[in-house]
């Protein structure tokens, strides 16, 4: 919009999207530790109204939608704000705001050609979201099964139907017991599906 809020899109190759989307959260995180760093190495260097505004982020630095509200007060307070550190967080302002990363990719990727990659960035820790549509094929180059694919359904190249078993990938996700993990069917029940997001990206995982 007007202020530059809203999503930002990029495009990684096909089996490198989990550790692209991981790399990018790795930077908002740097950055904002930074900021971190600079408001508490000047908490008694600033205006009283500026050091009100700085322990206000300090203390929900975290909070999706309460950086929103505290960041604003920090940039307004910057702005009447002598001290050089003003220069410093405003030109990292952007990152004031928690970032929400999301990473999405087909069934294909996430069970088949990326799952490597998959499997390190939700192991770990890092606060990062994935969103997995299953198509149960390889809809991308026409039609072939994967891992998604579940057993006897037709296919390219599974003519006679698929003879194992579907991988089950939220199972293997959930063994780590700190990943959030969720299945939902977006047409179904969108009021579901729009619960799992905002829970998902609630999630410090």
């Amino acid at each position: 919009n007007k202020d530059g809020h809203g999503p930002a899109w990029a495009n990684s190759l096909f089996e490198d999207n989990a550790e692209y989307g991981y790399g990018m959260a790795l930077g908002a995180r740097q950055l904002k530790a930074r900021i971190a760093r600079l408001m508490e190495e000047n908490m008694e260097k600033v205006a009283p109204a500026t050091k009100d505004a700085f322990a206000a982020w300090l203390e929900s630095k975290d909070d999706g939608l309460k950086t929103r509200e505290v960041s604003n007060n920090v940039i307004t307070a910057l702005e009447n704000e002598s001290n050089p550190v003003k220069d410093e967080i405003l030109n990292l302002q952007q990152y004031l705001v928690k970032k929400s990363v999301w990473i999405f990719g087909g069934d294909g990727w996430a069970y088949d050609i990326g799952y490597g990659g998959l499997d390190h960035v939700l192991a770990s820790g890092e606060d990062v979201n994935v969103l997995v549509m299953d198509t149960e094929v390889y809809s991308n180059t026409g039609g072939q099964s994967s891992k998604a694919t579940p057993t006897a359904a037709v296919a390219k190249f599974a003519a006679s139907g698929k003879k194992i078993r579907k991988k089950d990938l939220g199972m293997m996700m959930m063994s780590y017991g700190y990943v959030y993990v969720a299945q939902v069917s977006m047409g179904a029940n969108k009021n579901h599906y729009h619960k799992v997001i905002q829970e998902a990206e609630a999630y410090p995982g």
